[in-house]
């Protein structure tokens, strides 16, 4: 009987036609797999948002560093080499614009603001009333006598004379309306040929009040006053050079007419002491106020040292040394 089966056919038998085959279906596979590649749907790339967001950003980054490199080249190539430091300004520690920086005065208030006034209450045979007019007559002389234009800039007393008792008018006027002197300093503040800077002076303390005699009145002043003057280029090497300090302690004493006669009636001048720092001593032998920087020798050597906290603190007692001597 003849053999059938597939495996013993003389073709695949034959050696050579095996390897032709086997090479013939590789080939085929390979065509086969091209083919279904080519018909296989493309999947598209989606941008999503969130990957837009990062590629901006990254983007972005990138752009900002290259021109900083490219800038930084381009000043490189152009900029000369290191610089020294620039050179400190003429008035060194100065600043005319805000001259009571830096000193006692720094956050006291412009003019009589700086006095405190309590209310006005009934003392002796004072009704509240009056001692509050009492009060006001007072700081209108404190104003007069350290702040007045015509007093500061004329050494004109007249404002100051306009508010007193007639017999104390009469009494104070030769002083007030002399030439500048030491008398007539004790009542004005006189300025000399260096200018105040446009501020206006700065003040703290209060005023008390006590009973006298019959009909009479004591207002008690403790104040100081900060007054800031010009400088030129190189003459202030600090705001103490240019702000010099007047401290008071001055009593006032309202009469009432009765009992004291009509001429008496009104404001008159009690006790008073003082105390000047940081000022020219030439000119406040003189009578004049003016700053440190004026002196011929504005380094003030020899002068005492200065407890500055208990020097403009109206509530301290008084310095017991001047500092000028």
């Amino acid at each position: 009987m003849e053999d059938a089966r597939l495996e013993t056919h003389p073709d695949l038998m034959d050696p050579e036609w095996r390897k032709h085959a086997e090479r013939e279906a590789r080939l085929g596979a390979k065509k086969d797999l091209k083919k279904r590649r080519k018909q296989r749907p493309r999947r598209r790339f989606r941008m999503t948002r969130k990957v837009v967001v990062v590629m901006f950003v990254v983007g972005t980054v990138a752009l900002l560093g290259a021109a900083a490199v490219v800038v930084h080249q381009m000043r490189g190539s152009s900029a000369p080499g290191p610089q020294p430091p620039k050179a400190a300004p003429v008035l060194t520690g100065v600043d005319l614009d805000r001259p009571f920086d830096r000193t006692p005065a720094a956050n006291w208030r412009e003019g009589t603001a700086g006095i405190t006034v309590p209310p006005g209450q009934a003392v002796g045979g004072f009704t509240a009333q009056e001692v509050d007019a009492a009060y006001r007559k007072v700081t209108e002389a404190i104003a007069a006598a350290r702040l007045g234009s015509r007093a500061l800039r004329e050494h004109d007393g007249s404002e100051l004379l306009a508010l007193l008792a007639p017999n104390e008018r009469a009494r104070i006027e030769p002083k007030v309306t002399s030439a500048a002197t030491i008398d007539k300093s004790q009542y004005l503040i006189l300025i000399g040929p260096n200018r105040l800077l446009p501020v206006s002076p700065r003040m703290t303390g209060s005023l008390t009040t006590k009973a006298g005699e019959n009909g009479e009145l004591t207002i008690h002043a403790s104040y100081v006053t900060a007054y800031a003057f010009d400088a030129r280029p190189g003459e202030a090497r600090s705001p103490q050079d240019i702000v010099p300090f007047v401290r008071d302690e001055q009593d006032y004493v309202i009469r009432k007419a009765p009992p004291f006669a009509k001429a008496d009636a009104g404001l008159s001048f009690g006790d008073g002491s003082g105390y000047n720092a940081h000022m020219a001593c030439d000119a406040a032998r003189a009578g004049i106020l003016a700053p440190q920087y004026a002196d011929k020798d504005s380094t003030v050597a020899g002068t005492p040292p200065v407890d500055e906290t208990s020097t403009y603190d109206p509530t301290k007692p008084l310095p017991s040394r001047d500092t000028c001597r």
